[in-house]
């Protein structure tokens, strides 16, 4: 007979609580703990996010090889020409668009399962590198989420003026942020997961736009030192994102009292607050 003592405990908002507006959101607090995390868990989480980059910029020039055989003609959208060729330019940018889409969609479950680590970190609980693969298990529904942010990006970058598109594709980033974490954590459907993170973001969206605000402007100022400063811009926005859906959503931890003289590990502890 197991001596064990199992009690599921929310840390955070919930899902009623995020849908009317009523959970805790300061900008201040949500950066300096982002901070705090990024620092703790640095040693840790960094090898995570520098792999997904690798492969995201390998899924990249992949798709461009296949598309125009050498990507080194991706070069000539920026010499200045007389009489550039107008077809093979738009072949070039169809190349680019491709691409980008193909190292989204494909590096979307690794880039879930980095968003599930932050939650972690701010939930209070370690991780591991490996666990950036604990996004593979929603491969489904995470890419069919993808793909509807990126098919409505593409629809309002052609049929949309194009002095509104930087500022709808912002909105855009803030308004489906917690989406993917919404699946993996909470198990919702994709697209209701869009619909819920959307309706929870708008009651209050200034908040959350000036915190993502202040983490572009970091993007920025990291991009200055020959990229270098990502190195700790990265994963600042990936705390960040774990805390204010924590602080919205609220994160489901399922806490394991034992007799037996052996602790759980870092994997049962981790797999607890995933599989809640």
């Amino acid at each position: 007979m197991s001596n064990d003592i199992e009690k599921e405990v929310n840390l955070g908002g919930t899902v009623d609580r995020a849908l009317s507006g009523n959970y805790d959101l300061k900008v201040g607090e949500v950066l300096k703990e982002a901070w705090t995390q990024t620092v703790k868990n640095f040693l840790s989480f960094t090898p995570a996010i520098i792999t997904l980059i690798f492969i995201q910029i390998a899924v990249f020039f992949i798709a461009l090889k296949l598309q125009l055989g050498d990507p080194s003609v991706v070069l000539t959208l920026f010499e200045a020409t007389d009489n550039p060729d107008v077809n093979a330019l738009q072949s070039i940018v169809q190349a680019i668009y491709v691409a980008n889409l193909s190292y989204e969609v494909i590096s979307a479950p690794l880039y879930a399962g980095i968003c599930l680590m932050a939650m972690s970190h701010a939930a209070g609980l370690g991780t591991k590198s490996r666990h950036m693969l604990k996004g593979l298990q929603f491969t489904v529904p995470i890419i069919i989420a993808t793909l509807a942010v990126v098919i409505l990006q593409y629809l309002i970058q052609t049929l949309l003026p194009g002095f509104i598109v930087p500022y709808l594709s912002m909105y855009m980033m803030v308004a489906f942020s917690n989406s993917l974490l919404l699946i993996c954590e909470k198990q919702v459907p994709p697209m209701q997961s869009l619909l819920l993170s959307l309706r929870a973001v708008n009651k209050k969206l200034f908040v959350l736009s000036g915190i993502y605000l202040f983490v572009l402007l970091m993007f920025f100022a990291g991009m200055m030192f020959y990229g270098l400063g990502l190195i700790f811009v990265l994963p600042f926005f990936f705390h960040v994102k774990g805390i204010v859906y924590r602080n919205m959503f609220g994160i489901k931890l399922k806490i394991v009292a034992s007799a037996s003289s052996h602790d759980n590990d870092d994997d049962n502890n981790n797999s607890q607050v995933f599989n809640a």
